[in-house]
């Protein structure tokens, strides 16, 4: 077994990832907020995702990773927006239609982008979590850590930094925190220690649940954070060993998380990785709609950029760096993955035997063994994909057969996720040509005319037309 390292958030520092249970991984994902869209940004933690998922299944076997995301399908957000898009519906009724809508743009965005779905999918306004959750907040309340105002349940951060560290995963100055000092919102600013909710008083027109704590009736609903916790500890027991989101969750998500879940589950460490990526600028700015740079799939789609190479640019940086998103760089990925899949199709359709191997086990017996190890010594490494692409290249410039070459690679794309199998196996495309179409992109970006035409005669000569455009060029068959 090859050994695994991580940047741990927790311990601010790259460490060897051995599982709570010998071979078996547990991981958790904050998955996405159903009320709109997400954007690529939300989307780049996804990929992170799917890439760690995929690396741990690479070194443990598929059936020894079990993969949990949520859906938040209850909080400030979704009931807001549910109410203005459905008012003539009851509060639950609306709530679900609402975000079980976006849910599905969702998973299609995800399926574009060849992300795996998780083994197990929660939904926080599911009733079997809400339960869970109404479980975790009478324990924390019977623990001392929480109490009862003006409806709403409150965790008492102050009392809990007097015996824990509250600031795991950020430096959070808890003696500047004033007793009593509550937040309702789901969100909040960012480093403002605050006692933060967890169970949220019924307010009229909002969907709610019955909830009874120290002989009082407090119908509502479940705050943001005790979501996570609940529904982690449920599918995956707890501790378990990873936990990934975005770099914006740190605090006070995750931070309440944590707490919550060492009152609660008396537990001294609930989870034993913490895994962030880093955000994703556009042009060297943040996203968002005030600055018109609000990227979806459906904006790449709009631009007839394959969303694959959206995931091909993701994979070109480490996902604990900053990311800057430009549709130049977008295009130059897209043309990079082009080339990939036509060098691919290459090794398939040149192939002497029987272009290509049809029997997956058979294949398994020409993998490499050296670039394989070099391919897992760079994923192994914190996920290093810039690293694995370059070995990527080593591997297809070397004297290896076409054979292993080609199995090695499919073999590499179980992490890559470019989803190879696919576009060799499609019967429209044709490798030369595509090879060609790129070689001259390139050359008219040059002003290489003299290139560009002995290309075009190339193309031609295969049974297409070429066509230049304003757009650039465009080939269709004769």
């Amino acid at each position: 077994m090859n050994k695994l390292f991580f940047y741990n958030t927790l311990t601010r520092k790259k460490e060897e990832f051995k599982p709570i249970k010998k071979g078996r991984v547990g991981l958790y994902t904050c998955g996405p907020t159903v009320y709109n869209y997400a954007h690529i940004g939300n989307l780049r933690s996804y990929v992170f995702a799917d890439l760690l998922v995929r690396t741990l299944r690479y070194n443990y076997g598929e059936k020894n990773v079990k993969w949990a995301m949520n859906i938040t399908d209850v909080d400030d957000k979704t009931i807001r927006d549910s109410k203005i898009k459905y008012p003539d519906l009851a509060a639950m009724a609306a709530l679900k239609k609402f975000t079980a809508e976006f849910e599905k743009y969702f998973w299609e965005d995800l399926k574009k982008l060849n992300i795996n779905k998780p083994n197990v999918i929660t939904h926080a306004a599911d009733k079997k979590y809400i339960g869970k959750m109404q479980d975790l907040v009478t324990k924390i309340f019977k623990a001392g850590f929480a109490y009862i105002k003006d409806g709403s349940v409150y965790f008492d951060v102050a009392k809990y930094g007097q015996k824990h560290k509250y600031g795991l995963l950020v430096e959070i100055d808890v003696s500047k925190l004033k007793t009593g000092a509550s937040v309702d919102a789901d969100e909040y600013e960012k480093e403002n220690a605050q006692d933060f909710v967890l169970w949220k008083v019924e307010k009229p027109g909002e969907p709610s649940w019955e909830f009874k704590l120290n002989g009082q009736k407090l119908p509502g609903r479940p705050g943001w954070h005790i979501e996570c916790s609940a529904m982690g500890q449920a599918e995956l027991g707890m501790p378990f060993d990873i936990h990934t989101g975005g770099i914006d969750l740190k605090f006070p998500h995750h931070e309440n998380e944590i707490a919550q879940s060492v009152i609660g589950y008396e537990c001294e460490s609930p989870v034993k990785f913490w895994l962030h990526n880093e955000h994703l600028l556009v042009d060297g700015q943040r996203m968002g709609k005030r600055f018109n740079n609000f990227y979806t799939i459906k904006d790449l789609k709009a631009k007839d950029i394959d969303p694959l190479a959206y995931r091909f640019l993701c994979l070109q940086t480490g996902y604990g760096k900053t990311m800057n998103f430009t549709w130049e760089a977008l295009k130059a990925a897209e043309e990079g993955l082009k080339h990939l899949y036509n060098q691919a199709k290459q090794l398939y359709f040149l192939w002497p035997e029987n272009n290509g191997i049809n029997n997956i086990e058979e294949g398994k017996k020409k993998i490499s063994k050296k670039f394989n190890q070099k391919f897992l010594e760079a994923i192994n490494n914190d996920l290093n994909m810039p690293k694995a692409l370059a070995v990527v290249q080593e591997l297809l410039k070397s004297n290896l057969t076409q054979e292993e070459k080609y199995t090695t690679l499919f073999k590499f794309d179980e992490v890559l996720g470019l989803n190879l199998n696919s576009i060799i196996l499609d019967p429209s495309s044709n490798w030369q040509v595509e090879e060609l179409k790129i070689g001259r992109e390139r050359a008219r970006k040059e002003k290489n005319w003299a290139e560009a035409d002995k290309l075009r005669l190339q193309i031609e000569k295969l049974g297409y037309m070429v066509e230049d455009t304003k757009d650039g060029q465009r080939i269709s068959k004769k």
